[in-house]
């Protein structure tokens, strides 16, 4: 890991730190700088919502970075401007009401650092995604990676679990059996309660919505 502090000499450190530069080696024949959202970025994000989102987006750019979020509601749009000027966070956060996915990005962020699309039809807004974005890389391999988030819930419930223990063997310890297991087994052995255990299943009916993380860099073609 190569440390690019221009007040520092060249130097190479076991550990990442903020502001480092990172080389990925993928391949023997593929490696490639990585900048993960960092103090000083400039963000976009479309689909402000609640503004949880927002807040560690504002949180990883800060003190020097800002996000720039948008809704299209604007009542929604209102509520998290309130919100993040009741955290302190107004410095860093600017809050407008757009449609992103028929308008776009307005022009005036053509160097953003990264994007965040939180919409029904993100790809509707990938045109003017490309115009915002500042860099590009050259790779002949596919750029993007789509992941699905379904929340799964499971029901938690408190029991016992019933062991086995030799009533006149002299063995030490107890061993896991069924209730009618131990019960069959003759006079040399007795049911003993164990301890209260907890017990987790998932449930039958997943309700709920899920959700997809879409993960993409802009390519050049040369």
């Amino acid at each position: 890991m190569l440390l690019v502090d221009p007040a520092k000499k060249i130097s190479f450190n076991r550990y990442i730190s903020d502001g480092d530069l990172v080389i990925v080696y993928e391949r023997h024949d593929n490696m490639k700088a990585v900048k993960e959202i960092v103090p000083g970025c400039l963000v976009l994000e479309s689909g402000t919502g609640s503004g949880s989102l927002t807040t560690l987006l504002a949180r990883a750019v800060a003190p020097t970075g800002h996000v720039y979020t948008f809704d299209f509601h604007e009542q929604r749009a209102v509520s998290a401007r309130e919100d993040f000027e009741r955290t302190g966070l107004n410095s860093l956060v600017t809050v407008g009401v757009r449609d992103i996915q028929g308008e776009g990005f307005p022009d005036d962020f053509w160097k953003a650092d990264s994007v965040f699309l939180d919409l029904p039809q993100p790809w509707l807004a990938i045109p003017s995604v490309g115009k915002m974005l500042g860099f590009c890389v050259h790779s002949h391999r596919a750029l993007s990676k789509t992941f699905e988030v379904l929340l799964r819930m499971y029901e938690v419930r408190e029991g016992k679990m019933e062991s086995c223990q030799a009533d006149e063997s002299g063995s030490i310890g107890s061993l896991p059996c069924k209730r009618r297991q131990c019960s069959s087994e003759g006079s040399n052995a007795k049911e003993v309660s164990g301890s209260p255990t907890f017990m987790a299943r998932p449930l039958a009916e997943a309700r709920g919505h899920t959700g997809y993380l879409t993960f993409a860099r802009l390519r050049c073609l040369s």
